[in-house]
């Protein structure tokens, strides 16, 4: 193959044409994202960042970084009640409710 112009067009074939590759399994994740988790109003992001670095007279090393950027995985707060450690050196505890996680002090009929 003949020597080729770094473009948007020919992005795709850097190192044997393992960027499009990578780009493509970037745009994968965000579009698997967006469908198992898209109706919370994010934007999921591809960044497609490219490096030039001067080696030589003549000669430059093209790096390729394509990132998929989701938003993280999160659960609501969980409020939890402090319990002193009962022997000494012992860590704290900290009591909560599964089954009711903003209210860790209440009375339940399992309690009854």
């Amino acid at each position: 193959m003949s020597l080729q112009t770094l473009t948007t067009d020919t992005i795709g074939e850097l190192h044997h044409g393992f960027a499009r590759s990578i780009i493509d399994a970037a745009l994968e994740s965000a579009y698997r994202d967006t469908e198992d988790r898209g109706g919370d109003g994010k934007p999921r992001k591809v960044v497609i960042e490219i490096s030039l670095e001067k080696i030589d007279d003549g000669t430059v090393c093209i790096g390729l970084e394509a990132i998929a950027k989701l938003p993280k995985y999160q659960i609501p707060d969980t409020v939890a009640q402090i319990q002193a450690p009962t022997k000494k050196g012992a860590a704290p505890q900290f009591a909560f409710r599964s089954d009711s996680p903003e209210r860790p002090v209440q009375q339940t009929i399992d309690d009854a």
